[in-house]
Formats: structure tokens, sequence, C-alpha cells
């Protein structure tokens, strides 16, 4: 057997040492994102076995244990993580550094049933009186309730319907001008005047409104409260002169404020500190006096700047937010902990527009958004497995105005022909 002398051992371990260096300096350069998290079925507690979870374009990925837990590394982001089962909905979301913490939830695969064509009868005017015209409504527990007048707002009054479209109860007529209908965050509804605010409370035929507040006291407390679960209480606050929206909840049992997202349209920030011009006309909120200024005033507030529109919903156990700027969903679990993120599979089009508005409907958890051309609303609805859109219908009315998703139906008011002060209620079956 050969004995190194020690001149070799020195350079047999210097050439060791460097090789390992060299490995170790090459993983430093590479950064590994560690995600982990659980597999649970849609309405249970424990985890599901067996789940598989790949990385797209990449060959990352893994199985869920017994308890259906996960992890893995990932060295690039964004990345899009698909995770299926047999028998079960395939969730496609998005990877990336907002959390690395994954809470995932599987729904069993719906019996696909046959297209039906929808017919002419599936859509019908669910109020339209020759004497009255309606101002609001609002739909709950199976209820709409409608805000209706009698040649202007000062003979108003509001009236329940069941959804056959059949008055249950009615209120006395209003000694004051109402302005609108609004559910807050409870599942309270108020008639809102140009003051002040009333809850309505049904008692068999009778509608009554009380607990009257000052207005601004009402929105203090109410305006911001967007979704509530048992546990916490989701609140919004716009920011960045409305270019940014913060989401936080309140834990109801021990009032502690808890942040949860913060959505911001970073092209517009980014173009609003190169022009500080622009900045400082967008701070003003008073009106300028002259003609030039005024369309300069105008233009920067409600065109170049316009206020982004986010929303913050309750979809099943899930909060939902729909982040507009970078066509997303973001979920979250009702105490407010991050679940995942979806991305918008949304076409570009030249012709027409993609509203961003989400409308969902609470009796079975499905999620629409609609698109636009020439006034025409064209109903799509929204994937939260996956983020792909999949077109419903039309609607039958131009310029439909406060559209709504309840129990299979789309609600809206349009303007009678020839009289655009006459507001009626429609609906179609989706």
């Amino acid at each position: 057997m050969k004995i190194l002398n020690n001149k070799t051992c020195r350079w047999f371990w210097l050439l060791l040492f460097l090789l390992q260096f060299a490995g170790t300096a090459s993983m430093a350069q590479k950064h590994y994102n560690f995600f982990y998290g659980k597999v649970i079925e849609t309405g249970k507690k424990t985890g599901m076995q067996g789940v598989n979870l790949s990385v797209e374009g990449s060959k990352i990925g893994t199985v869920t244990d017994k308890t259906g837990a996960f992890s893995f590394f990932i060295d690039s982001l964004p990345a899009t993580l698909v995770v299926s089962y047999i028998g079960f909905e395939t969730k496609t979301i998005l990877l990336d550094a907002t959390s690395f913490s994954l809470t995932l939830y599987l729904s069993r695969k719906a019996t696909d049933l046959q297209e039906v064509e929808i017919k002419a009868d599936a859509r019908e005017a669910f109020f339209k009186d020759e004497h009255y015209a309606v101002l609001d409504y609002e739909l709950d527990s199976n209820m709409v309730y409608l805000l209706i007048y009698r040649q202007n707002r000062s003979n108003a009054e509001l009236i329940c319907k069941n959804l056959e479209g059949d008055t249950i109860a009615a209120s006395a007529p209003f000694y004051f001008k109402p302005e609108r209908l609004f559910k807050d965050c409870l599942g309270k509804l108020h008639v809102l005047s140009h003051d002040s605010g009333f809850q309505v409370y049904r008692q068999e035929k009778q509608l009554h409104l009380i607990h009257p507040v000052n207005l601004k006291k009402f929105d203090d407390v109410l305006k911001n409260c967007v979704a509530a679960t048992p546990e916490v209480l989701f609140f919004q606050n716009v920011t960045d002169h409305g270019l940014g929206v913060e989401y936080f909840g309140v834990n109801r049992l021990t009032f502690i404020k808890k942040p949860i997202s913060r959505i911001t349209d970073e092209k517009k920030m980014k173009m609003l500190r190169r022009n500080p011009e622009d900045a400082q006309l967008l701070g003003s909120q008073i009106q300028p006096s002259g003609r030039d200024e005024f369309v300069t005033w105008n233009y920067v507030h409600k065109i170049l700047y316009r206020p982004i529109k986010t929303s913050l919903f309750r979809i099943g156990r899930y909060i939902c937010i729909f982040n507009t700027p970078d066509r997303q969903m973001e979920f979250y679990d009702s105490a407010g902990a991050f679940s995942y993120k979806l991305a918008l599979h949304i076409d570009e089009v030249g012709d027409g527009r993609w509203s961003n508005d989400i409308l969902t409907d609470e009796t079975d958890g499905m999620v629409y958004t609609f698109f636009i051309r020439n006034g025409t609303f064209s109903i799509y609805k929204i994937n939260i497995n996956n983020g792909l859109l999949k077109y419903r219908m039309s609607l039958f009315h131009a310029y439909p105005r406060k559209v709504k998703v309840y129990n299979g139906w789309v609600y809206y008011l349009y303007d009678v022909a020839g009289d655009p002060d006459n507001k009626m209620l429609y609906r179609q079956k989706l």
C-alpha cells in the first residue's frame, strides 16, 4: 500500500477544501424559497394524504403525508403550483413572496350536467309598475328589498318581496328623502338619507326604520367594514389618494388589529413620483374655479389617476380579496390567515373592457365578473380553483345598473324606454 507523503497530503486537502468552497459558493448564489403547509378537504378538519403537488415547468414536486402536510424548495418566483387528487377539483395557484405558509382546501368534483340552453322565459321583470320607480334594491335571506317612489323621492317607501315576487312586507311612506339602501358587513340592512342612517327591521308584514344615527357616525362605524366571520371583522382603508387600499382584521373578542393585505397600483404610483405637479394636484381636494385649471384638475383626479377598484368579500369559508391592478385573487381563512393566491386568466381585448367588479352568489359560493361592449354586459363565471373564466350569458338590457347575483339569478336595474328616471328591477337565470 502506497503512503502519501506530507506534501501530497497538503495538496490533497487543499484541493478538497477548494471543491467544497466552490460548491458552497454555487449554492449561496442560488436563493431557495421554502414553501410548506397542509391540504384539507373542504368541509372537514383532517388533512388529505397522497395529494400531488407539482410546480409547472419544473421537476419539483411532492406528495402530502398522512396528516396532509407538505413542503418543498423552489429557486424561482413567481411560479405556478398544481394541486391534484383523484375525484377532487384540481387547484392551480400562484406562488410568490406573499407567504410561504399555505393552507389549501380541495373540493370534490361535481357531477357534470349537460349544458342547458337559456330560453327566453328564463328572464323576467321582477318589479315593474307604471306608478312607481325603483331607487335601489338589496338581496338578503331569500328576500328582495326595494326602495321605491312615486313621482319623486319625497314619496318613497320600502317593500320586501320573496324570490317568487310576492310582496310580504312594506313600510309606511317615509317622512324624509332616501338616497339608497346599504347592507353592512354583519348583514343588517339600512336606509340612508343625505344626513342619517336607519336600520331596517321586519315585523311580520311591517317594515320599520329603527336606531336612527347621524350619517357621519354611521360611516365611521360601518362604512369601511366589508366582511365578517364569527372570529374577525374585516375593514378596508383607502390610501395614496385612492391608488392603494389596505385591508385589516379586528378580532371580535380581543379587539386586536391585524394587517391582512395591501393592494397598490404600482404603475400609477411610479408615474406619480415622476410627475410632482400631478402629485400636487392629486393632493388638492378643492376644485379650482378657473375653467382651464378645473379641466386639468378633473383629468388628474378622474382619469389619469383614477382610484383603484378592489374588494374583499366572503366565499363560503374563505375571505377573498380581488386585486384589480395585478388581476389576482387572494384567499384567506376565516381568521385572516393567508391560504393561497390565484392568477386570473383575463385576455387583453381592444374592443370593449373587463369590469373591475366581482359578483358573488352567497347562496352557492359562485363568483362572476362581466365584460362590457357597446353597453352590453356579458357575464363570465370565475373558476376559483384555476382562475379561468367561462362565458355564461349576456344581459337583456343595455347599460344595466347595480348588477347582483343571487340564488342562480342575475338581478339588475334598467331604464324604461323613453323615461330614463323610471328604473325597474329585472332578472335573468344563469
